[in-house]
């Protein structure tokens, strides 16, 4: 009988635990600076910072950004990784244009990624842009890479921002 107990109590744990395990996924939380010697295909004199605070399955990216051509400014973006498309407002977009989003976590929750595509309506027609980010951490936790692919009228276009934690 108590054979059967321990069996059964150890099938129950194996079962459960994939499930425990896919409810912790990788903590993006701090603040993270551009390492500009490990990133590139990114504008010149890029400088950027990212503050990440992560509740669950949501993370908010407070960004700084400093570029030679556009100076100095500061967004914020919202992730919702429940892979669920929704509608946003590119930040700094001209009236017309329209944002949808997908974020979502990598299997295993080894990282995360966002789906991007943004409709502009001109004098010209509608073009679409399509961004995807993906978001992976070392194994320290100390190094955060986002790969950034772009694809659009022009062509398609990959960048890759490497940042440290502070």
């Amino acid at each position: 009988m108590k054979t059967k107990l321990v069996l059964a109590v150890c099938m129950l744990l194996i079962g459960v635990a994939p499930i425990c395990a896919a409810s912790y996924g990788t903590d993006f939380s701090g603040t993270w600076v551009l390492d500009k010697d490990r990133s590139f295909s990114n504008p010149a004199g890029l400088d950027q910072t990212l503050v990440v605070t992560q509740t669950g399955d949501q993370l908010k990216v407070d960004v700084r950004l400093v570029t030679a051509q556009g100076g100095e400014r500061t967004l914020t973006e919202t992730y919702v990784l429940d892979g669920k498309e929704t509608d946003f407002t590119p930040v700094g977009a001209q009236e017309g244009t329209k944002g949808k989003r997908k974020a979502s976590w990598l299997p295993d929750h080894r990282g995360i990624l966002v789906d991007d595509e943004i409709t502009s309506t001109t004098p010209q027609g509608s073009t679409v842009q399509k961004v995807a980010r993906k978001w992976t951490l070392s194994a320290d936790g100390k190094t955060l890479t986002v790969d950034y692919y772009f694809d659009n009228q022009q062509g398609s276009f990959e960048a890759k921002r490497v940042f440290a934690k502070k």
